[in-house]
């Protein structure tokens, strides 16, 4: 992967979870009122309506429950082909990230992966997956 631009947040929610990767611990909102986490980022809880939430460290392994593969090139920045992947985490939320590397023969429905955390700069770390060992 060539360097890829940092994420620009817009909303400080949002802000908060990329500067909690900075750290390469993956974090994910949770409830406090119900233990409910969630991802993308919100203000308020979707299954009881709190506004009272937590940073709370996940242990980064899921599997995956879908994935793409990008032929075309839209950034200059990505090399091709780019495998993006929705990751299923048994906290019960999906995130969105790529898996660099990866050749698309060897991608598979349920297949276990885990985070790592990749410098984009010597400012700014950025999630993406592997397959789990």
């Amino acid at each position: 992967m060539n360097e890829l631009p940092p994420p620009k947040p817009v909303d400080p929610i949002n802000a908060e979870f990329w500067s909690s990767c900075q750290d390469s611990v993956l974090r994910f909102q949770r409830c406090t009122e119900c233990d409910t986490f969630r991802h993308l980022p919100r203000y308020m809880c979707y299954k009881c309506g709190s506004f009272e939430y937590e940073w709370s460290p996940v242990s980064g392994k899921g599997s995956i429950y879908s994935w793409t593969v990008t032929h075309q090139v839209f950034h200059r920045s990505f090399d091709v082909p780019s495998v993006s992947i929705i990751v299923d985490f048994p906290e019960g939320i999906r995130m969105v990230s790529v898996m660099p590397g990866v050749k698309p023969e060897d991608m598979a429905l349920d297949k276990e992966v885990e985070v790592i955390f990749k410098s984009l700069n010597d400012e700014f770390v950025l999630p993406v997956f592997r397959f789990a060992n």
